[in-house]
């Protein structure tokens, strides 16, 4: 029905076209040529409406140039006009019905006629069983990861090695003033009695409590030397950081030595870390 409908919209051929059954003369063919080179100038520069116009007036002037038809039906199609170019072709075959190209011409027009039908509406049955696309899929967004900070290993019994080690330092320290004085006190003493018989008495109490500074000097500097040592022992063998496994870290290498020299003595301690 709607294919119907368009073509009647369509030029009438009798109308459009109409039949003359007059010789063209001399001056029609040369009327007919200028519009027809004038027509295909205006089609080349894509004016289409010009072009057929033009040879429209080329074929009123030589009515029997019938391939002028297949022009204007070219004009048409391009410009987008399907039914008026069907009419045109279905003009030129009704004119030239023995024309060498009559079947390409059907063709032609059978495809323009397929171009114009409306496309189906489709039934109810196939919009219900067109396929429902699936719902989209919620994507996961990922959860950032959070890096928990293990806290540094600490020592199972802080820094108290280190306080004792330090006490010591200070015990020998005492120890090598007092085993000092005394020492230089003696020296003084002696210096000034030499034979330690019948001496006077700041003399004799200067050496005996030179006696007393070297002796507790003597005993402060072991026990101080015994306390840098224990100290040292201590934080290096029993106070490493546990690892996370609960073992303790490598212990480092210690050594220890006597220290002996005019006026001192002790004990020196190496550690490897």
């Amino acid at each position: 029905m709607f294919l119907a409908a368009g073509l009647a919209l369509a030029g009438d051929p009798a109308i459009e076209y109409p039949e003359c059954y007059r010789t063209a003369t001399p001056a029609d063919l040369e009327g007919a040529k200028g519009a027809h080179k004038a027509a295909t100038q205006f089609y080349e520069r894509a004016d289409y409406d010009r072009a057929i116009q033009y040879w429209k007036d080329a074929y009123q002037l030589d009515c029997t140039a019938h391939p002028v038809l297949i022009n204007i039906a070219n004009a048409y199609e391009k410009k987008g006009d399907r039914a008026e170019a069907i009419t045109a072709l279905e003009t030129y075959l009704a004119r030239t019905p023995d024309a060498s190209d009559a079947q390409t011409i059907r063709d032609k027009i059978q495809n323009l006629r397929n171009s114009i039908r409306p496309a189906p509406t489709p039934t109810a049955s196939e919009s219900a069983s067109a396929p429902v696309p699936p719902p989209p899929v919620p994507t996961v967004s990922a959860v950032p990861s959070h890096t928990v900070e293990v806290p540094p290993p600490q020592p199972p019994h802080g820094y108290t090695p280190w306080i004792a080690t330090g006490a010591g330092v200070v015990t020998l320290l005492v120890g090598g003033i007092l085993t000092s004085s005394g020492f230089a006190d003696i020296s003084a003493a002696e210096e000034s009695c030499p034979t330690r018989i019948n001496c006077e008495p700041d003399v004799a109490d200067q050496g005996n409590q030179g006696r007393t500074n070297a002796t507790v000097g003597g005993v402060l500097l072991g026990l101080g030397a015994a306390g840098v040592a224990g100290g040292l022992i201590w934080e290096l063998g029993f106070n490493q950081p546990r690892s996370p496994s609960g073992l303790l870290a490598p212990a480092a290498g210690l050594r220890v030595a006597p220290v002996a020299g005019p006026g001192t003595a002790g004990i020196g301690v190496s550690g490897r870390f």
